[in-house]
């Protein structure tokens, strides 16, 4: 069953999204997204966006990270999640004895720097946004701006 859509916005809107996500996988840092030796998939943080009505709201999955790495910055039109991964005991970098004697057989999963920019459909109110980690799940939520907010019009008679 063929799907239809209203417009020719929304193509057009996730055609710029797919373009988002190849551009942030390209230059992202290199630990999580794949520079170097083994190939990695997706990008870091994975997210979901959705209208709630009153607010946009994302949720990020950052498993294994606590407030102390995250950090967050907002404008009417973008929100930035930045962070680092922490290195698992066994991964390079950590210094432990055991790092020596490690032999991946797969590695998927990475640690480091990243950054993740999100474009807002519409234009919220910074001041007013706020972030809860709960369970390896970063909730962003976005008022919208009263000026993005719907208003309902009264439609007058000439008489």
């Amino acid at each position: 069953m063929q799907t239809f859509r209203a417009g020719f916005a929304l193509p057009l809107e996730e055609l710029r999204d797919e373009m988002d996500r190849l551009w942030t996988s390209l230059t992202a840092a290199p630990p999580l997204h794949g520079w170097g030796t083994e190939r990695r998939t997706g990008v870091f943080p994975a997210v979901n966006m959705r209208d709630g009505g009153d607010a946009i709201v994302i949720e990020a999955e950052l498993p294994g990270l606590d407030v102390g790495n995250i950090d967050i910055n907002v404008t009417a039109d973008e929100v930035v999640l930045k962070g680092t991964r922490p290195e698992a005991a066994g991964q390079p970098g950590n210094g432990s004895a055991a790092e020596a004697s490690v032999t991946w057989l797969r590695r998927e999963r990475g640690a480091g720097a990243f950054e993740r920019r999100l474009s807002l459909p519409v234009a919220v109110d910074a001041s007013r946004v706020e972030a809860q980690l709960v369970d390896g799940v970063l909730t962003v939520t976005c008022p919208k701006a009263p000026e993005s907010q719907p208003h309902k019009v009264t439609v007058r008679t000439a008489s």
